[in-house]
Formats: C-alpha cells, structure tokens, sequence
C-alpha cells in the first residue's frame, strides 16, 4: 500500500491565490469486496492517480473557487486459485470533474459556503458503464475556538448511468473534517466522506458509500507520535439488497527521523459484517512505512 501527495500553493495577488496538488495512490480491494470473482486467490491491486487545480478570488469578504480535477483507476490482472490470471482491465476508468464553491466571511472564525460540481467517468472498456454525476451541497468552514477547527456539509449527490438498465444513484452527502487540539500533546480528529464506488456487478449501478473515522494523536515527545483510530463504514449496493457493515480499529507508532521525514508502524483490525450469508470476514494487517513531508 503506498499514498502519496504533494500539495503547494500560490499567491498570485493579495487576493488571488492558486493551489494545487498531485496524488498517487497503490491499494487492494477488500477481501469481502462482490465485484471480485469467487475463485481469486487474493485481492486485486489497483493504481489511481491525477491531480486537482483551483484558483481562488476573494471579493472582500465574498470568496470565490473554482477547481478542477482528473484522476485514473487502473486495475492489475487478478490471480485465480487454479493459478490463472483474470484480466481485469474492464474496471479501468478515468474521472474528469470540476467544481465552484461561494463563500462569505460571516466572522474571522466562520466562513458558510455553498458548492456545486460535477464529472464524468469514462470507462476503457464498458461503455455502458460510463455515468455523469452531480453535487450540490452547502456547510461552513469554522475555528470557533483555537481548540476547534474544520468544515462541516451536507447537501444531495446524483449519478446517471449511460446503460438504462441500470437504475440512476440518488444520495444525501455528509462530509466532514473536525479537529479538536484537546492538550498541546493530544490532538481528535473526526472525519465523514460520502462517495460513490464503481462496479462490475450485473445490474448493480454503484456502491453508495459512507465513512467516518475518529482518531486520537499523542505525543509521547516531539520525535514520537502515538495514534489510534477506530473507523465505521456502510456500503449500500444500488441495484441489489446488499448491505455491508465495515468496522476498524488501529494503533500506531510514528518516529520522526527529521522534521521532514518520519518512520511509521501500524496494526489494524478489519471486521465486515454484511447481510449476505457467507460474505463476513476479519482481517488482520500490519503496515511499515516511511513518510516524507515538506
């Protein structure tokens, strides 16, 4: 598993500024994931990668974002148990999307915001699977103590499907990012994403999928870090009575090599709990890393 991005921004004017970032990331799917063949040997690897670019204007206290973004999925070809590959290239995609966010700074600490945006996934082999999807959503941005910061929305997303055999994804958005500096040693964070996953499954439109993470920062001294993590996902199968329940519970060690440059070490346990029979598992994965930051 390797996450990677690099992120800068540029002040054009006083109140012009671009941002911009760059993301690579290499992962498996879940061993309980249903687009996987019955007979795989283990979870396929997949790539995504690509980049966003926003410019943004302030208007006094009215601000003003537009962005852009494209990213690419790209899956390696799946071991089976007799030993044989399965291609896997039919789950390949590409995603161009673009978005315009208005905000208005109500105070120094609270900054409301409305955005609308949408995309488009073309895959390289299924047409039929090609969808466009839309956003809209309204929240604030806050730091209503210097204890408390983040961003807070809600609003409704849709996702048409090219094939009218399958059925158009409707769903309320929830996305949040808190961060609570509880001691200058211990930091809370709670974040909530609500996406929309692809799949190869017949007659299945997408996964609706919902997210939410809290998770505890320590400083045992500046060079290490202690974190733990508990996690709760729901993947609701659009098209087929399938509810999956995920679960998530992790500790780590972070040791800081320099100020840019840090080794890490984390256990977790995964549980998924669904309403198909036979579809339940636990995992149990150790991860090493090596984190580098500017």
């Amino acid at each position: 598993m390797l996450d990677l991005k690099a992120k800068s921004r540029i002040d054009i004017t006083s109140q012009t500024r671009a941002d911009l970032e760059s993301r690579f990331n290499l992962g498996a799917d879940s061993p309980g994931n249903p687009n996987n063949p019955s007979d795989i040997a283990k979870p396929p690897i997949y790539t995504t990668f690509g980049g966003t670019a926003g410019l943004t204007h302030r208007f006094n206290r009215f601000e003003l974002t537009v962005k852009g973004n494209t990213d690419r999925t790209v899956y390696q070809d799946a071991e089976l148990n007799d030993g044989s590959t399965l291609d896997l290239s039919d789950r390949n995609y590409d995603q161009y999307g673009v978005a315009l966010r208005g905000a208005y700074e109500l105070s120094p600490g609270i900054k409301p915001f409305v955005e609308a945006g949408g995309d488009r996934r073309a895959h390289d082999r299924s047409d039929d699977r090609n969808s466009d999807g839309r956003t809209i959503r309204a929240g604030a941005q806050f730091e209503l103590t210097r204890k408390l910061t983040g961003e807070f929305s809600v609003g409704q997303l849709t996702r048409d499907y090219k094939d009218p055999a399958l059925e158009n994804l409707r769903g309320t958005l929830v996305d949040a990012s808190l961060i609570y500096y509880a001691t200058p040693l211990t930091t809370l964070k709670f974040d909530a994403k609500t996406t929309v996953a692809e799949s190869t499954i017949a007659g299945v439109s997408g996964t609706l999928t919902r997210d939410f993470t809290l998770q505890a920062d320590h400083s045992f001294r500046r060079w290490l870090i202690g974190t733990v993590k508990f996690g709760y996902g729901l993947d609701d199968y659009e098209g087929l009575s399938r509810e999956d329940k995920r679960y998530f519970a992790s500790a780590g060690l972070t040791y800081k090599l320099t100020r840019a440059t840090a080794l890490k070490g984390e256990f977790r346990q995964d549980w998924l709990r669904s309403n198909v029979t036979g579809a339940d598992y636990t995992a149990s994965t150790i991860m090493f890393g090596l984190r580098f930051q500017q």
